[in-house]
């Protein structure tokens, strides 16, 4: 996919823009830069093989992302888990809580009280 070396010495401030073209900056324009592109090109390993591209939706800017859904398939373990901080946090049950959620719990009031 990169440019070969040979064309590193073709490449000059006056024929820059047909370039960008051709190597697919740019659309290319005549044939010649088209010829140019599929050149460089050939022994790329296009993945999208069977998927559209909308072109015209994303030159007139109505292209819209589809958002999907995907469900977390969370084991019961991590549900309890999380089942019983939510218990603790209702009823203040601090014996049943991990000392590292409890430091960090004090330090987040003792932070909190400091401000104001």
């Amino acid at each position: 996919m990169a440019i070969d070396k040979k064309y590193i010495g073709k490449i000059t401030e006056d024929n820059l823009d047909d370039w960008l073209h051709s190597t697919g900056f740019l659309y290319p324009r005549n044939e010649k830069q088209l010829d140019r592109f599929n050149k460089l090109f050939e022994d790329y390993d296009f993945k999208l093989n069977n998927v559209t591209i909308d072109v015209t939706s994303i030159l007139n800017g109505t292209l819209c992302n589809k958002t999907k859904i995907v469900p977390l398939n969370l084991s019961s373990d991590f549900n309890n888990e999380i089942e019983s901080l939510r218990m603790v946090a209702r009823k203040g049950q601090s014996n049943n809580l991990p000392k590292h959620i409890i430091d960090k719990m004090r330090n987040k009031h003792r932070d909190s009280d400091d401000k104001e």
